[in-house]
């Protein structure tokens, strides 16, 4: 199975399964605020044994499904001998919880997109709160943010800041770290990244 597999595997592990995450790996669904822009992107690199892998996140149009409303989320990864892997999430309200995500969609380069209502059906719990560790301004991707660390139970510590759409992540560390590369409103946010 190759890296990007894996990292998407870990990915929506670490950012949609709290069941799953609280077997198999710290973190679960994260529960911090999302960051809401049109247009907004942020790119990340995960690393791994094979070695790292960059993935995006973007802000998608409002949607509904079941007579509630959302937003859609849209991950994005590169796989090798694939093409460009997408999951898609219509999450209901300010936070991206497994209660919150209305409806999955899977998209993968040459096959029917499948979507599933009831993705997290067993991962409906509430999330870990964490703890606040530290508050503080961080240059990140060339910029200067106001970045907040938080701490969750199991070990796992994020970073987080109101400048970055989508999920406003900045770096988590644990089994699947991974860390903002670049962000912004506008433009191709593939552009400039390192092929898979």
């Amino acid at each position: 199975m190759s890296r990007a597999w894996v990292v998407m595997g870990a990915l929506l592990c670490l950012l949609a399964s709290p069941v799953r995450a609280q077997e198999s790996a710290p973190g679960g669904m994260l529960g911090l605020p999302l960051v809401v822009r049109e247009g907004g992107w942020a790119r990340y690199v995960a690393e791994s044994s094979d070695g790292p892998t960059q993935f995006v996140v973007r802000v998608g149009a409002p949607g509904k499904h079941g007579g509630r409303s959302g937003r859609w989320l849209l991950l994005e990864i590169e796989v090798p001998s694939t093409g460009r892997v997408a999951l898609h999430f219509l999450v209901e309200g300010e936070r991206f919880t497994a209660d919150k995500v209305l409806l999955l969609r899977v998209l993968v380069p040459g096959q029917t997109p499948r979507e599933s209502s009831d993705a997290f059906a067993d991962a409906k719990q509430p999330p870990r709160q964490p703890r606040v560790l530290r508050r503080g301004t961080e240059t990140v991707a060339g910029r200067k943010l106001e970045v907040t660390e938080y701490s969750y139970p199991e070990g796992l510590t994020a970073e987080w800041s109101a400048s970055v759409p989508a999920l406003g992540l900045v770096r988590v560390s644990g089994p699947q770290p991974f860390q903002l590369v670049a962000f912004g409103t506008r433009g191709d946010p593939w552009k400039g990244a390192a092929a898979p």
